[in-house]
């Protein structure tokens, strides 16, 4: 009898494991006759492997499921067309121009270097996405977000960020073209106006974000200097810090452009009172870079500008929002209140050089206490403390996996906390695909005596057998089994990523990338079951039953009667493998690596 207890195995391990298989259909095992999409019979036009420096060319998106970075992942992911040459051969992309960086993995990971990484986060997450960043990918990084550089960015003055300061908005609509409500993928819709101020972006990637934004309409300004932007951030504060509050400081809660047809005298009041305090914080340094190597423009801006000034550029920002007919949220205005008027009352503070109250912008402090309570408004005044010194909890790390190029993010309750495994013995028990791949990938460490154990007896070929009499057992697979590698019609959204990452690591694995044949696949489908394509997949269709028969030529869709309530689409990014194969070339190798399989055993 054969006990082996529990095994604890590392987190990377098991994480490796669980991307890697999650590619694979859940009714992977198939016989290939029953599933007209991955043919080995494809023409070689489609299945044209895509090298690892290809992939992603134009680079990733971080923070894709926000509305921000929908729209911008959407506009990047421009729906596929085929190209048809003279020989009626078909060519699809294998996959988008952009990735979708999913949770846990280390943004610049997918795509290749000098391709920007747009991180569509908040502000108080630009430190944690810069710490999750491979080192080398930094300098594309391109933050989208409302910060403001001298504050979220002085943890690295010398690095090549690209930052973006918007002055549009996103909102999510769960409609179709039809107008049918739907839940699946809601589509990012701009909110923007040609009465907006642009939107300004700085850094070495400026150029390429300025591109993107201008396709869809956005009016885009590169900036002139590392000043230029932080003037602009600072006008960008005063419109988040005033107008949440004047919106909400009534009986009933009213829209931007009602504030300004009832309280303009009270905008310009506001505006005077912290004029001293934007034009210190426009004033701050941030940046180390030298801008004699950046783009160049004719518009320059040196000043905050006088009183009439900001309160013109507030107007047009108001205006550019669905023409002012909006309401700033009250909760995301208390729940940032020290990012936002914090920042304006501690400079104003620093000016006075005393922190009592007499001196502080009186107008703004009771409009504060009005609408956000006296406790926020203690809290508003409180002094930011920072804590340079980390204890390690929440320790951030990249964790490598060696078998190929992508590294996971792995957060440890103490930063030295990872398992130690020295002289450390792992029982598998099972040798079928998982089995084997634990196998292949534990025996690789060194520091681990790896044993396999399994009912059958033919788990490694013979000695000096060929292909023809080589017969292992390889688990539940048989000789006309197939393993389809496919993300496609996966909700979530966070189990569609999974399945992504784990064909991507099929693409990549130093040693199990020969096996796989992408192929794409050919699926039909009951139109009353079709879900919303989306940018994040490549997806071609629907396709005609002639477009159908061109990819398949083997079977005549024109005769099928089931073909007149159903459509055809083609997915270029999915391929399949033969778990035959795949469970020999893990299972020798680990045996070559050390590890020690033991057939023929029940194990209770």
């Amino acid at each position: 009898m054969m006990r082996p207890g529990h095994i604890r195995l590392p987190s990377i391990v098991l994480l490796l494991l669980l991307f890697f298989f999650a590619a694979i259909s859940s009714n992977a095992l198939l016989t290939a006759k029953h599933h007209s999409g991955l043919q080995r019979s494809r023409n070689s036009e489609i299945s044209a492997h895509i090298q690892e420096d290809e992939r992603y060319p134009r680079g990733e998106v971080i923070g894709s499921s926000g509305k921000i970075g929908s729209f911008i992942l959407n506009s990047i992911n421009s729906p596929v067309v085929p190209i048809v040459e003279e020989s009626n051969n078909h060519q699809y992309p294998q996959c988008q121009p952009a990735a979708a960086t999913p949770r846990g993995v280390s943004p610049g990971c997918l795509s290749p270097g000098n391709t920007p990484l747009y991180a569509c986060i908040p502000s108080s997450a630009i430190q944690t996405v810069w710490e999750a960043t491979v080192p080398h990918r930094w300098k594309d990084l391109v933050f989208l977000c409302n910060c403001i550089p001298s504050r979220h960015l002085n943890f690295d003055s010398s690095s090549d960020f690209t930052i973006c300061i918007l002055h549009f908005g996103v909102s999510h609509a769960s409609v179709d073209d039809k107008g049918t409500a739907s839940s699946l993928q809601p589509l990012p819709i701009l909110n923007t106006s040609p009465q907006s101020p642009p939107t300004v972006v700085y850094g070495r990637h400026a150029t390429t974000l300025a591109e993107v934004l201008k396709r869809d309409g956005i009016s885009v300004e590169i900036a002139s200097s590392a000043q230029h932007l932080q003037i602009v951030a600072a006008k960008k504060l005063a419109w988040s810090s005033l107008f949440w509050l004047l919106c909400h400081d009534s009986n009933e809660p009213m829209t931007v452009k009602e504030v300004w047809e009832s309280k303009l005298k009270q905008i310009h009041e506001l505006v005077e009172e912290m004029l001293p305090a934007l034009e210190r914080l426009a004033s701050e340094p941030w940046t180390k870079r030298d801008d004699t190597e950046l783009p160049k423009t004719s518009t320059s801006i040196k000043s905050i500008g006088t009183v009439q000034e900001v309160v013109d550029y507030l107007y047009a920002y108001s205006m550019s929002m669905k023409h002012g007919k909006i309401t700033p949220s009250l909760r995301l205005g208390l729940n940032e209140i020290q990012e936002r008027n914090g920042v304006l009352l501690s400079l104003m503070a620093k000016l006075s050089d005393d922190t009592d109250r007499a001196n502080l912008p009186q107008l703004q402090l009771e409009m504060i206490r009005r609408v956000a309570g006296e406790e926020s408004l203690e809290r508003c005044l409180a002094t930011a403390k920072t804590d340079d010194d980390r204890d390690g909890t929440n320790y951030l790390e990249r964790v490598s996996c060696k078998a190929s190029n992508l590294q996971f993010l792995h957060y440890p309750t103490k930063k030295n906390s990872r398992l130690k495994t020295n002289q450390l013995s792992v029982i598998i028990v099972g040798a079928g695909i998982i089995g084997s791949s634990l196998a292949h990938h534990l025996s690789r460490r060194g520091d681990l005596k790896v044993t396999v154990l399994d009912k059958s007896t033919s788990l490694l070929p013979k000695t000096g057998a060929t292909d023809e009499d080589d017969d292992i057992f390889p688990g539940v697979a048989t000789s006309s089994s197939f393993a389809w590698l496919n993300a496609n019609d996966k909700f979530p959204l966070s189990y569609m990523q999974l399945n992504q990452l784990g064909m991507e690591m099929w693409h990549r694995h130093e040693m199990l990338k020969e096996y796989p044949v992408w192929s794409g696949a050919l699926i039909r489908k009951e139109k009353k079951d079709l879900r919303e394509k989306n940018s994040r997949y490549v997806c071609v269709g629907p396709l005609g039953r002639d477009d159908a028969m061109c990819l398949e030529p083997g079977i005549d869709f024109k005769n099928d009667p089931a073909d007149k309530s159903s459509e055809f689409y083609f997915y270029p990014e999915e391929g399949f493998i033969e778990p035959i194969e795949v469970v020999k070339g893990l299972r020798v190798s680990a045996k070559g690596n050390g590890a020690n399989f033991i057939g023929g055993g029940e194990i209770e």
